[in-house]
């Protein structure tokens, strides 16, 4: 590279690993074009044979090559791939470490499998007729290496296996020269290691061989009898918890056993709560599920039978049944046990892992599915329930994923590796790169999983594409994004943008994966693929645009786009028909996890009036009504604790007297109460606290009425149980009751209007399948209800705007269409024929949908991320043949382009303060600058209004953000794109207006 050149570098790049390469150019598709002939290059140095079959498999994109040998091929690349990248960033010798780091748990592995398993567990099937001997206490393995004792004190598992180990490699010597066919004398080396351990075990000198093979075998049968004790005995659980080792799969009992639980009330025998002894202790909103040990993760993948290399990767592609052409099984659940819904190359990624290179583990997994921080542990099971071991315990694919991308996130510069391999996997041989900017527009209408999925895809093939989403969005500091004058800031740790959850600032961005999945998931990698995607050239992203309010389908077309895909979810809760539903106290489940999500009810800092009082009584048997009860009973203390904290505050500030004086009696009751509360609790996390422990808050939320799940079926019969029924294990750890077979009747008010009880109908089985009421109605208290009994796809646009977008027969969806040369063709909505596209068609321009919104990728994370993957592919083939004769040297002009389109969406969609102006004591007046808003405004409409939490002021130690609140439009002036709305200050978030000023942005 000239110096010439290097000198008109953004601000802030820096050189790389391979000759010719600067950061930026990881962001600049022609020079990824570039790095990929780079790679090549080296692969053809390295191994020319290997090279030449890649490249055969490149120019046929594999077309005719049976798919075990397309994996094979795969593995033996990808390694190269990874080594490429740790040149690339200077990491060869992390890499290495981390190649030890794996090798260093091979010994308990081998241990695992040749003397807890086949010397102990298949030989000794009765343990209770073993005699119990302690090796450690009796000193059996310091005997016979004393130089163990350092490794046995801080990790006795690894010890023991080692120990074993080497006897292994003995016992394998002395048997290979007793072998009468083909005798091999006993190495030297050997002969003096075991002659050694015998002097150290305070035994005679060497024997004769068939002396020493019998005692190496008999030190063997030793530790496996110990082993075999171990994995029986009460004694030890501990250690089957700790020892992959001594872990054995468990059979399966799918129609009662997936869920261990206990019956514990007489008078309510429907009643269920886990088991004594499984209860673990939760405190606020931090991660709850941390992920398993690199140990245990190489124990799974040791578990893996790696069915690709015989194309029975079921976990993949699906269990099918002996006949091929027929679909694939069901479990005794009645689930179709259809594999990874992204086809993902799991058998192939575990083959990796397990030989210690996580990097080329990520890239095979990113061949499918390059969004995998959405996927994984906590999110998706599919492939588990399709594993070939379907009568056993499967292998724990979710976090086998999840740890290939946590393990490449930390090592130096994991975050830029990670988001590299979305931009650029030369082992992807059909996108190897992402393709420069092609001038077609899309706007992707929801910023969840399937939006932002699908604006990956999309960019890869060079569309430009612009989110919009209805919730506000938070900025991303500019300086890691970077904009056409300076790179973004390179993140050598990913330590530096990792965040505590409940202290984390609530992003927006991600929709149900945001604000509908709590945090059993980590979701740093939500702000991961935020942060990957914005920095992309391509991408833009607005919230506060509601598609069919803010912005149509035809202001889509006049504003510069080429297509519209619906990507909006499931917005729509279902109401139970339970009469009173709308006192206070009645809430959907959905709209309580968003409130608690999005306005920071969960932090201590935060002022969100999200009022919760116990008993909490929740509906419905899917996973959102598991997640509601679990999150309720988190946020119960943390609530009262700021409630008592801040009156105590009120009180120092006004006295006693004053401070109690703004109370009715309704309201006083309610604050006596959570004070009373909040005292108890307070001082159990102050104990806590002095004791080193996590406080136990279940015990006490559960004496004041707890958190009850009801459902109206039994728990086998529920959609958590069939679909994901580690939930409800997780659930019942927290303290969770759940109750089956009863449905909802009637919400009782209390003296003041407010939720008292609900009344329950109990429901039996009257034969196998069949429900009918018993007509015996039983009443929970309950101060909360907690309604979850379901949502309905996102169709708002085509209420708004009838007969713009033709619905299915049931009305539920949007009718499904296929383009065929141009035209739109009915499609069956099936996996074999989903169809993509509503029926719009309007000069050529199409609207496509996903996710929630489409009857073949519903109710799912993962199946919204593949409704993306299918559909982009659809959406590239309406512009193929205009796009097959882009001329490369008008690249700049459709740069230019894009940017002129950035410019005009920014002038139009983003909101900022024009003018805060108080019109009496208790009314103010916010005048924005919203274009698009000022436009569309029409008299009598309210605007869901609030302030950026990462751009908020904190006062005092509290942030001063804002809930959505609602404001009536005052008056419009649409040429300066003026819109002034009133703000009662009736509530804390409205009196918050007055902390607005000039130019602050806002949603």
């Amino acid at each position: 590279m000239t110096t010439e050149a290097t000198t008109l570098r953004k601000a802030g790049d820096f050189e790389l690993g391979i000759p010719g390469f600067w950061y930026s150019d990881l962001y600049d598709p022609t020079r990824l074009a570039d790095l990929t002939e780079s790679f090549y290059r080296q692969l053809e140095s390295d191994d020319p044979g290997l090279a030449r079959e890649f490249a055969s498999y490149r120019a046929t994109l594999g077309e005719g090559m049976a798919r075990p040998a397309e994996s094979a091929l795969l593995i033996r690349v990808a390694p190269h791939q990874s080594a490429f990248i740790a040149r690339l960033f200077r990491i060869e010798k992390e890499r290495r470490c981390s190649h030890d780091e794996h090798a260093a748990h091979d010994a308990v592995l081998r241990f695992k499998k040749d003397v807890v398993t086949r010397r102990g567990l298949k030989k000794y099937k009765d343990p209770g007729s073993l005699e119990h001997e302690d090796i450690f206490a009796s000193g059996f393995l310091t005997a016979l290496r004393p130089d163990l004792d350092r490794i046995l004190a801080t990790d006795a598992e690894l010890g023991v296996s080692i120990a074993s180990c080497e006897l292994l490699d003995l016992e394998a010597a002395w048997r290979k020269a007793e072998d009468a066919r083909n005798p091999v004398p006993v190495p030297e080396t050997q002969r003096e290691q075991a002659t050694t351990l015998r002097r150290n075990a305070g035994l005679d000198a060497a024997p004769d061989d068939a002396g020493m093979l019998a005692w190496l075998d008999a030190s063997l049968d030793r530790i496996a009898r110990w082993a075999v004790n171990a994995c029986h005995d009460r004694h030890h659980k501990n250690l089957r918890r700790d020892w992959v080792s001594l872990t054995q799969p468990e059979d399966l009992d799918w129609p009662n056993g997936l869920v261990k639980h206990e019956r514990p009330r007489a008078d309510l025998p429907e009643a269920i709560e886990g088991p004594p002894g499984t209860h673990r202790d939760r405190d606020g909103f931090k991660l709850t599920d941390r992920r398993e040990t690199l140990r245990y993760i190489l124990d799974q993948t040791e578990y893996c039978v790696f069915c690709h290399e015989r194309e029975k990767d079921s976990c993949s592609r699906g269990l099918p049944l002996p006949r091929r052409d027929k679909p694939v099984q069901r479990n005794p659940l009645g689930v179709a046990l259809n594999g990874c819904p992204l086809d993902e190359r799991i058998s192939e990624m575990h083959y990796l892992k397990r030989r210690g290179d996580t990097i080329a583990a990520l890239a095979m997994v990113c061949i499918d599915n390059p969004m995998c921080p959405t996927t994984g542990h906590r999110i998706c099971n599919d492939c588990m329930k399709a594993c070939i071991y379907q009568k056993q315990e499967p292998v724990n694919i979710p976090q086998n994923e999840t740890r290939a991308l946590t393990d490449t996130l930390n090592l130096p510069w994991g975050v830029e590796i990670y988001g590299l391999l979305t931009r650029w996997n030369p082992i992807n041989v059909r996108r190897p790169y992402a393709l420069p900017y092609n001038g077609k527009n899309v706007l992707v209408v929801g910023m969840g999983p399937a939006g932002f999925s699908l604006a990956q895809y999309l960019m890869a093939e060079g569309f430009g594409v612009v989110g919009i989403d209805g919730l506000k969005i938070e900025p991303l500091p500019a300086e890691l994004v970077g904009d056409e004058n300076h790179a973004p800031k390179a993140i050598r740790d990913y330590s530096d943008i990792e965040e505590i959850l409940d202290q984390r600032v609530a992003l927006g961005f991600g929709g149900v994966a945001e604000y509908g999945i709590t945090v059993r998931w980590d979701k740093n990698f939500l702000k991961l693929i935020y942060l990957t995607l914005t920095r992309r050239q391509n991408f833009r992203v607005y919230g506060g645009i509601r598609f069919g309010g803010t912005l149509t389908a035809e202001d889509a077309w006049d504003l510069g786009f080429h297509h519209v895909a619906v990507a909006a979810g499931a917005g729509k809760p279902t109401l139970a028909s339970v009469k009173n539903n709308l006192i206070p106290g009645v809430r959907a489940a959905s709209d309580f996890l968003m409130a608690l999500q999005l306005t920071g009810a969960g932090k201590g800092a935060a002022i969100a009036n999200m009022q919760l009082r116990l008993p909490v009584v929740v509906v419905g048997g899917g996973l959102t009504g598991i997640d509601t009860a679990t999150e309720a009973m988190a946020y119960y203390p943390v609530q009262v604790i700021k409630v008592l904290d801040r009156h105590e505050k009120l009180v120092a500030d006004l006295g006693e007297e004053a401070a109690w004086a703004i109370y009715n009696p309704e309201e006083r009751e309610i604050l006596e109460e959570f004070i009373a509360h909040g005292k108890v609790l307070r001082a159990e996390r102050d104990a806590a606290h002095t004791e080193g422990r996590t406080p136990s808050y279940a015990k006490f939320i559960r004496e004041w009425g707890g958190v009850t799940l009801l459902y109206r079926k039994r728990m086998v019969d529920s959609p958590a149980y069939r679909l994901n029924h580690e939930e409800i294990i997780k659930a019942f750890e927290e303290g969770i009751t759940y109750v089956e077979c009863f449905d909802p009747r009637e919400a009782v008010a209390d003296e003041y209007g407010w939720l008292r009880a609900v009344k329950f109908e109990r429901i039996v089985e009257s034969e196998p399948g069949q429900w009918k009421s018993s007509g015996e109605v039983v009443e929970f208290p309950a101060r909360a209800l907690l309604v979850a009994a379901g949502t309905s796809p996102n169709i708002n646009y085509e209420r708004e705007e009838p007969g713009r977008l033709a619905l299915d027969d049931r009305r539920r969806f949007f009718k499904g269409f296929k383009v065929v040369d141009g035209k739109l063709v009915n499609a069956a909505q099936t996996p074999a024929d989903p169809g993509f596209f509503t029926s719009y068609d309007h000069d050529g321009h199409f609207i496509s949908y996903y996710g929630d919104n489409h009857p073949v990728f519903a109710g799912s994370v993962v199946k919204a991320v593949a409704s993306a993957r299918y559909g982009a592919r659809a959406v590239t083939d309406v512009f193929a043949a205009e796009l097959a004769g882009l001329d490369p040297s008008s690249q700049e002009t459709r740069n230019h382009a894009w940017k002129s389109l950035s410019e005009r969406l920014d002038e139009s969609l983003l909101v900022v303060v024009h003018d805060v102006v108080r019109l009496t004591p208790n009314i103010v007046e916010v005048i924005v600058k919203a274009p698009m808003q000022a436009r569309k405004f029409h008299p009598g409409q309210f605007f869901r209004f609030q302030n950026f939490e990462s751009l908020s002021p904190v006062l005092d130690g509290t942030r001063v953000n804002q809930e959505g609140i609602a404001l009536t439009g005052a008056w419009v002036d649409p040429e300066q794109g003026l819109l002034s709305m009133i703000a009662l200050e009736l509530g804390v978030s409205s009196r918050l207006c007055s902390f607005l000023k000039k130019d602050d942005r806002v949603v």
